[in-house]
């Protein structure tokens, strides 16, 4: 059940603004009091599906590209507090697939992305939109995505492809880039550019092995090329 925690709250605005945190687009959004936050249960907890399906719908709703650039949906969850880094990805797939299942009987794949995760054209997709998936959690190794809580970030695509059109994207991009080298003390050995490797690799925020298989997969008669 989604409930209201202020603590919650004020926990993820005091991440996002910690001095030299990289993603300039989450400062943005929560200078621009864009940050669409919503706390739930614990994250392997499927009782709370329905429930984040309909925030995220209403949050696609209300989008507004030329009014809410540099908006994110962000679900933070009541544990588990314990887990390690792969446990915590193994979590996040398993709730990004239940999502997907839910949301394809009433939605397809947003025809601008692949929905095959081992395509580099490969993006997340929602009510008939594509979202950048960022997981936090407190086991992550790199600091940019260590927090105290399990929490899924959900990115509109639309927003990047806003920013390539405006040909601000790629300064944008190695800006942020070059922020979480130093945030976190190393550059993210994950980090690839949107149409040379698949974007999957990056949700979880962890170094994946170079034999890495997305456990995520669709309905085989949804499936389309981007």
């Amino acid at each position: 059940m989604q409930t209201y925690l202020p603590q919650q709250e004020e926990n993820l605005k005091a991440f996002i603004a910690q001095k030299g945190f990289p993603c300039v687009g989450a400062k943005t959004a929560l200078h621009k009091e864009q940050i669409h936050h919503h706390h739930f249960g614990p994250l392997h907890d499927t009782s709370d599906n329905l429930d984040i399906l309909d925030a995220i719908y209403r949050f696609i709703e209300g989008f507004n590209l030329q009014d809410d650039m540099f908006s994110s949906f962000v679900c933070t969850f009541e544990g588990p507090w314990d887990h390690s880094e792969r446990q915590y990805e193994r979590l996040l797939w398993e709730k990004l697939q239940q999502l997907y299942d839910i949301d394809s009987k009433l939605h397809g794949w947003d025809n601008h992305v692949s929905n095959d995760p081992d395509h580099a054209d490969f993006s997340f997709s929602l009510g008939g939109h594509a979202f950048f998936i960022v997981c936090l959690n407190p086991a992550s190794r790199r600091k940019s995505r260590r927090y105290d809580s399990p929490a899924i970030v959900f990115n509109l695509h639309q927003q990047f492809d806003q920013l390539r059109t405006e040909g601000k994207f790629e300064d944008f991009r190695d800006h942020i880039r070059k922020r979480d080298t130093v945030f976190s003390g190393g550059d993210n050995p994950m980090l690839d550019n949107h149409g040379s490797d698949s974007e999957a690799k990056q949700y979880s925020g962890r170094q994946l092995e170079e034999n890495w298989q997305c456990p995520f997969h669709t309905n085989q008669e949804q499936q389309n090329n981007g």
